[in-house]
């Protein structure tokens, strides 16, 4: 009697969209092409923005993916945890917790430091390689981030990519987390995050040059979901992506203007964004969090089971 009324309960059980991570992450995809589109229009030929300008292209940026990560999953699809209330749905995100801040700034500052370090040995290795030397006024030239700072677009622009991990760590990694291991999880999240360089090719981009992108894309998006796993922040990724796409231009801009398009994937994928900095930015996030952010790692994960359990 009990296995029969068992059986039928769980026949009565309502579809959750969230319970299904690889039909979330479809349908959350399908989700952010249709807020590209519709921002798109209402920004290009509603308001009359250019895409071409830069306030433009920054509000298209910003506004789809505000649009498909904070408002249709939450409030629509009910990604990454169900039903919740708003203020659940970002502290499941990992967009709240900030605690503790000081540390969590300085675990993404120290990363970013060594991000930045590798793509300043790209420089010198790519100076070295053409068979030049390498004196104090490049290396002077090399760490002149002048041309980054106040009024650079890239100081603005660098918020879209940064606006990026709340999709692809905080909905898709969590949606995945809900089902999977860590490590499938943080890997699928890591692939996805990689694809969607793809788009790109939709631009007239060079096919190689895309590649490239879709390869270490994949590969430092192990790196974003690894310390979001470790932290259960998004704090520390949205750091280190938004420094990174804010100064990559001028750490390696000599070998972006210099090298052909083949080359530069190639210090890409190995030593600028690859697999040297990412290698080294996990084990350094394994190390410091294990010293000095385990214990709030830990009461953060034990808090969020506790917040689903009660839904």
């Amino acid at each position: 009697m009990d296995t029969a009324n068992n059986t039928v309960q769980m026949r009565k059980k309502k579809f959750q969209l969230h319970e299904h991570p690889w039909l979330s992450l479809l349908i959350y995809t399908a989700t952010g092409l249709f807020s590209i589109g519709f921002t798109g229009s209402v920004i290009f030929s509603w308001i009359g923005l250019s895409g071409n300008s830069l306030t433009g292209s920054l509000a298209h940026e910003c506004s789809f993916k505000i649009l498909s990560s904070f408002i249709l999953a939450p409030l629509v699809l009910r990604l990454p945890k169900g039903k919740r209330t708003y203020r659940q749905f970002l502290d499941d995100i990992g967009f709240t917790r900030v605690k503790p801040f000081f540390r969590l700034v300085l675990l993404a500052l120290s990363c970013y430091l060594i991000l930045a370090l590798l793509q300043i040995a790209t420089s010198l290795a790519y100076r070295l390689s053409e068979g030049q030397p390498v004196t104090w006024n490049f290396i002077r030239q090399v760490l002149d981030l002048s041309g980054d700072l106040p009024p650079s677009p890239s100081l603005l622009f660098s918020i879209a990519g940064a606006l990026e991990e709340v999709g692809s760590r905080g909905i898709v990694l969590t949606v995945f987390l809900n089902k999977y291991s860590e490590r499938k999880s943080i890997f699928i999240s890591s692939l996805v995050f990689g694809l969607m360089q793809l788009l790109n090719l939709t631009n007239g981009a060079n096919v190689v040059w895309v590649m490239g992108q879709v390869t270490w894309a994949f590969i430092i998006g192990l790196f974003y979901g690894y310390v979001f796993v470790r932290t259960r922040s998004l704090l520390p990724s949205m750091i280190v992506h938004y420094l990174g796409n804010v100064f990559i231009g001028s750490l390696t801009g000599y070998m972006q203007s210099r090298a052909a398009i083949g080359i530069q994937v190639l210090y890409g994928v190995t030593l600028s964004m690859g697999v040297i900095p990412v290698i080294l930015m996990i084990l350094w996030t394994k190390f410091f969090t294990s010293r000095w952010l385990t214990d709030h790692a830990t009461q953060a994960s034990r808090q969020s089971i506790k917040q689903v359990g009660i839904q």
